[in-house]
């Protein structure tokens, strides 16, 4: 069998790893917008494209629950879920002990209970997990180790600086930006993640599959002292908590960075904010997003240009595509934060280049309101959470990707196309991703 792999990202290293244990015979091209690991650095498009995708410079943090991080479990059932879990631990651990990895301990139960018993009480649904924290510092080394298994395989066929940018369904072939064609394919796997949604809704097209894509969450990243969150961060790791406001708006914590760091994550023309969290470096400040979920209808369903022109407004208000960071007691007031004032405040930011400015003039009203009415509901659970010098970075956004009508494992009826991990609309998530590609290669047929 003859395989095309377009992305070698977290869903795409799932599907070779495992395939090389099953059907090491079978010849694979894969194809890379990015460069391989040695040449990848933390800016620009860099930060996207690549092996190893997005995920490479995240804190990998691995989340075994099938509740968190998508819905691939629901796709490919739990105990295809289960199975496969180990193998994607596995493989995001490679090379280190996982025992002297950070995780949660859900074991003390007692406290456990009460934590979600004060969530729970100021009506918010706290979802737990059992994670492994890998570490952006060690999450490096892990997809290099990944890169020197995988294209030491003599059938597997890497091009890097090969963006994919057509494809043609008469007779299975894939065509570059130079208009180069590959192929005949058996089989031709998307791993495009969601920073390939454009190449996605070409084929999508191209094959008249039904799909939909209207969904975006928006909002910011928070920062707090660590010793306010270390009670509870010691014990989960992670706080996954949503809420529904008074505007009937669902709003969720994601990303939490214990002892973290924020960072600036660059695209193709607009930076978003983002959190990481090292394994032997850390601070005195705790990180995570603050999500407002927002779904469009007619006439408008494009929730990419919605939240991306959001943030390329945010970009040009920070100046040459930084970042805008307020302190909270501004954000309250409706006023903007300035240097004077970041200079008076007890929390000073982890990312250092940010401009002070006010998100309320980038956020919509809403928006803001929910992100406010959160803040205020999670400081009863955590004393110190409204603290007035807290920072809220902006903006940060979440995208979905199409979720399409497929056959089976991730197949478009009457193609030879599968589409896996975030690109599927059924990931957002290392853990998930990777289990779609390890589902995948398991049954492909």
């Amino acid at each position: 069998m003859r395989i095309a792999v377009i992305g070698s990202g977290t869903s795409a290293i799932g599907f070779l790893y495992h395939l090389l244990k099953t059907h090491p015979e079978y010849e694979v091209d894969i194809f890379e917008k990015g460069m391989e690991p040695a040449k990848r650095t933390a800016k620009g498009e860099s930060i996207l494209y690549g092996f190893g995708g997005a995920g490479t410079f995240s804190d990998g943090k691995l989340s075994l629950s099938p509740q968190i991080g998508g819905e691939v479990a629901e796709y490919i059932g739990i105990e295809s879920f289960q199975k496969h879990l180990s193998e994607c631990l596995e493989l995001w651990t490679l090379g280190f002990d996982r025992n002297a990895l950070e995780k949660s301990d859900l074991k003390a139960q007692s406290r456990v209970r009460e934590i979600k018993r004060l969530f729970s009480e100021n009506q918010m649904d706290l979802t737990l997990s059992d994670f492994i924290h890998v570490g952006t510092d060690n999450l490096a080394i892990v997809i290099k180790q990944i890169y020197a298994l995988l294209s030491s395989h003599a059938a597997y066929h890497f091009h890097f600086s090969t963006p994919i940018k057509d494809y043609s369904d008469e007779n299975a072939t894939v065509i570059d930006e130079k208009g180069r064609s590959y192929g005949p394919y058996d089989q031709v796997i998307l791993a495009v993640g969601r920073s390939g949604s454009l190449l996605l809704k070409r084929i999508l097209e191209l094959s008249g599959a039904d799909f939909t894509s209207n969904t975006v969450d928006l909002g910011v990243r928070y920062e707090m002292p660590a010793i306010l969150t270390d009670e509870i961060t010691d014990i989960l790791y992670e706080f996954k908590v949503s809420y529904i406001t008074a505007q009937d708006d669902k709003v969720r914590t994601f990303c939490v960075n214990p002892r973290g760091y924020v960072v600036r994550e660059d695209g193709a023309d607009f930076s978003l904010v983002n959190g990481h969290s090292f394994s032997h470096q850390k601070s005195e400040l705790t990180n995570f997003a603050i999500l407002v979920t927002h779904k469009f209808t007619d006439p408008f369903k494009d929730s990419f240009e919605y939240a991306s022109s959001l943030a390329r407004l945010a970009n040009k208000l920070a100046g040459s595509g930084k970042i805008l960071v307020q302190r909270y007691k501004d954000f309250k007031a409706l006023r903007r934060s300035t240097i004077s004032k970041m200079q008076k405040s007890f929390v000073v930011p982890s990312l250092k280049e940010a401009t002070p400015g006010d998100l309320n003039l980038i956020l919509p009203r809403r928006t803001a309101a929910d992100i406010e009415e959160f803040v205020e509901r999670l400081s009863r659970v955590l004393p110190g959470t409204n603290n007035p010098d807290n920072l809220l970075y902006g903006i940060e956004a979440k995208f979905y990707s199409t979720k399409p009508d497929f056959d089976r494992w991730f197949q478009i009826k009457e193609t030879p196309i599968r589409i896996i991990g975030d690109a599927s609309g059924y990931t957002r998530g290392i853990v998930q991703a990777t289990i779609s590609g390890i589902a995948l290669a398991e049954n492909l047929g």
